[in-house]
């Protein structure tokens, strides 16, 4: 691996984890959605170089049901730039229980809907709180659009990689550029100045550019003020130490590009071809039931649009029938793919 020479850049990623449904009802998550998205927005108003990053077509499409008005500030800052689309996802799911064509119905749905009302498509795939990743995902994100891929688990300490940043490579050859974040996807407290110090310690010595994430997740509201003022005063202490990395407000986009600018200048990023294994192993053996009407409920929805299409096939006049694949059909694979989240179908709750 080439060594690099460059001033290292620590881009650091505001975001807010959060569970839907976890220890707490629908109603809540969807709350807690609202709540966070309104602190974000605040935060943009005081803070102008300060970006958020955001997953999950479910969650803008539940915010533009019961505040429309706050979903219109977010499709504004989606606009400006300061608001970015990743994971292009319905969800944040589970990515080992699920089928293959879930995981496709996930990209088909949550792509399709931030195309209509935002414009745009993500290039990330975002899975950091997923417990496992299988190996052929990188075909199925690239055929989707999403070239990069963010996850947090396995951490160092259950699975060694070659680095942080690799290729990660599907048994077909397809590969997306993958960034495992060090410590964690959210701060709480005081932590922060050791969180980013971890962070610095887990840069690729291969690459200039890495990524710590900062926030506070679920009920806490996403990146605070006291997050953001900690974050400027470290970046100006920088200048008086040029060993210590540059720490930059910023968002995957400008991370992952940069990356790419350093991979064509030569830099030698490993592959990695393999699965991501394994995090809470115990989570796959509680909740059985859950896993098999997960299954149970695949099937049924490929069956029943098997004999939509064939219903369809039969209508002289399409136009007359619209309801066979419309309303009646889609709907409801967007239902599977939420109860699919990372927090509810494995059994950690």
């Amino acid at each position: 691996m080439t060594l690099t020479s460059n001033p290292p850049t620590l881009h650091a990623i505001g975001n807010a984890h959060i569970d839907p449904v976890w220890l707490w009802r629908w109603p809540e998550g969807i709350e807690t959605i609202r709540a966070t998205f309104r602190s974000a927005l605040d935060r943009m108003k005081e803070y102008p170089d300060f970006v958020f990053t955001g997953s999950s077509a479910a969650f803008y499409a539940w915010l533009k049901l019961v505040d429309p008005g706050l979903f219109g500030e977010v499709r504004e800052r989606v606009r400006e730039g300061r608001w970015e689309i990743v994971g292009g996802w319905w969800i944040q799911p589970d990515a080992n229980i699920p089928c293959g064509e879930s995981f496709a119905r996930q990209a088909l749905y949550g792509q399709r809907f931030f195309l209509r009302e935002f414009g745009v498509l993500a290039t990330a795939g975002y899975n950091p709180d997923t417990f496992g990743h299988v190996g052929t995902l990188p075909q199925i994100l690239r055929k989707a659009g999403l070239t990069r891929y963010v996850f947090m688990r396995p951490m160092a300490h259950e699975k060694q990689l070659p680095g942080n940043v690799f290729r990660w490579r599907a048994p077909d050859g397809s590969e997306v550029l993958a960034a495992r974040i060090a410590r964690g996807y959210g701060t709480w407290g005081d932590e922060l100045s050791e969180h980013v110090q971890a962070s610095r310690a887990a840069r690729p010595d291969y690459l200039s550019h890495y990524i710590v994430f900062y926030g506070v997740g679920n009920h806490g509201g996403g990146p605070t003020k006291r997050n953001i003022d900690s974050l400027r005063l470290m970046s100006q202490q920088h200048a008086a130490d040029s060993a210590a990395s540059r720490i930059a407000l910023s968002s995957l986009e400008a991370f992952f590009a940069a990356v790419e600018a350093e991979m064509a200048a030569g830099a030698d990023v490993p592959v990695v071809a393999d699965d991501l294994q394994h995090h809470a192993r115990g989570c796959y053996t509680a909740e059985s039931e859950v896993k098999r009407q997960n299954r149970r409920v695949e099937h049924l929805l490929m069956n029943a649009e098997r004999f939509a299409s064939a219903a369809w096939s039969r209508i002289p006049a399409p136009g007359t029938c619209r309801w066979v694949a419309g309303p009646v059909v889609q709907p409801v694979p967007r239902y599977s793919c939420r109860e699919q989240s990372a927090g509810s179908v494995p059994g950690c709750a």
